[in-house]
């Protein structure tokens, strides 16, 4: 929760990947993982709030390495005061990554209200396959 009123919670999420055991996948989709997830902003303050959905970002570690991603949707939408709403989010990534790691959803710079960013924290999550 901001110090604004805006909530956001995670209130569901789907992760899979498809692994191939070929030297040379055969598909776009071999090696990638696939993160579908639904999240709830609750607009809890006084002015309409903004999200910019192409500046949220979702990261994982493996093996040290941070891995950031960026959801397939680049829209934007209003939320009046009181309003809440449940936005969906469709991540995509090629590699070694899994399910099976600590995620973080960072809303970063995604939310403001009245042209002032509105901070939240990352949240941290183990994503369910």
């Amino acid at each position: 929760m901001s110090q604004e009123g805006i909530q956001v919670a995670i209130v569901g999420e789907r992760c899979y990947v498809n692994r191939s055991g070929e030297a040379f996948p055969t598909t776009v989709s071999d090696d990638q993982l696939n993160l579908a997830m639904r999240v709830q902003i609750q607009n809890g303050a006084s002015h309409t709030a903004a999200l910019s959905m192409d500046k949220i970002r979702l990261s994982e570690t493996t093996g040290g390495a941070p891995t950031t991603m960026a959801p397939r949707e680049r829209e934007s939408l209003s939320l009046l005061p009181g309003a809440t709403t449940v936005v969906l989010l469709d991540f995509e990534q090629s590699g070694a990554l899994d399910c099976h790691h600590e995620m973080s959803l960072d809303l970063g710079t995604a939310l403001r209200i009245e042209g002032g960013q509105v901070s939240l924290e990352p949240i941290r999550f183990l994503a369910s396959d």
